[in-house]
């Protein structure tokens, strides 16, 4: 059984993750990273060389591949949610856990963020704001939601997640 976490660009995925992994004895699995690994390049490399189509083949390479491990919190890209089949790769062996932000706390985070993430560089906030608002419907096909707030540590967040998964799993027999 994996933890599948799912959000926006700058939800804090991959720090939660770190934390999750910490606590739960998992490994960490990124699928960011695995695209990156298999293409021998950045994701902006990536994005600038060959666009976001192939990218999004990547990326649903990468998922497959993530879904097949065990024991793993699997820290997905933003877009990831986009293909109904990257979810349900996820979802056969993995709890799938949305980490849901107000759009405030990715305000408070995109610049930092923005020149690592192609979708964000160059964006204006109402742009940004937009994606944010299309991808929820996608971000809702998941198991369990969470809330994410600028208050709350990653190690505090990777607490909630834990006892929500457990919770989960003894009300929903897999």
């Amino acid at each position: 059984m994996n933890i599948v976490l799912t959000g926006f660009m700058a939800t804090g995925k991959t720090k939660i993750g770190k934390s999750l992994a910490e606590l739960s004895g998992f490994s960490l699995v990124d699928t960011d990273a695995l695209v990156e690994a298999a293409a021998g390049m950045t994701i902006n490399e990536i994005f600038s060389e060959y666009g976001e189509e192939r990218f999004r083949e990547l990326e649903t390479e990468a998922s497959k591949k993530a879904a097949e491990l065990d024991r793993a919190v699997i820290s997905t890209g933003g877009g990831t949610v986009l293909k109904k089949e990257n979810i349900d790769a996820l979802r056969k062996n993995g709890v799938i856990v949305n980490l849901a932000p107000g759009f405030e706390v990715i305000r408070a985070r995109a610049a930092a963020a923005a020149s690592t993430r192609p979708l964000m560089n160059g964006q204006s906030m109402d742009d940004i704001e937009k994606r944010f608002n299309e991808r929820k419907p996608f971000y809702d096909n998941c198991d369990i939601k969470i809330k994410v707030t600028n208050e709350k540590t990653p190690s505090e967040h990777a607490e909630e997640i834990l006892e929500a998964v457990n919770e989960f799993l003894k009300n929903n027999k897999r």
